[in-house]
C-alpha cells in the first residue's frame, strides 16, 4: 500500500521490461480516490463481520483505530494490516 504514497515511483516495469504506472494518490482524481478512513460500520462491512466485533477487536488492540474528532476511524493500513495479521495466524 506504500505506492499509493509514494511520490517518486510512480512507474515500474515487469520482468518482461513492460513498463506499468503504478496509482498514486496524488495524481488521482479525488472523485477517484480509495477510501483511508473508515467508519466501525463500514469497516465491519469491508471485512465481512458485524460491528461489535470491530469495537471488539479495537478494544484488544488488534484493529488500531484513530480518533477524529468525536469519531472513531480505522485507516485503510490498519485495515490492511489486520487482515495480514490473521493471514499469518492461519498459516502458522
Amino acid at each position: 500500500m506504500e505506492y499509493l504514497f509514494d511520490l517518486h515511483s510512480v512507474t515500474e516495469r515487469d520482468a518482461s521490461g513492460e513498463l506499468h504506472v503504478k496509482p498514486n494518490l496524488w495524481l488521482m482524481d479525488p472523485d477517484d480516490l480509495p477510501p483511508l478512513l473508515f467508519t466501525p460500520d463500514d469497516a465491519a462491512k469491508t471485512l465481512r463481520i458485524g460491528r461489535p466485533k470491530v469495537y471488539e477487536l479495537i478494544r484488544k488492540g488488534t484493529l488500531r483505530s484513530i480518533k477524529v474528532g468525536g469519531s472513531r476511524r480505522i485507516t485503510a493500513r490498519a485495515l490492511a494490516e489486520y487482515v495480514q495479521a490473521i493471514e499469518r495466524e492461519a498459516a502458522a
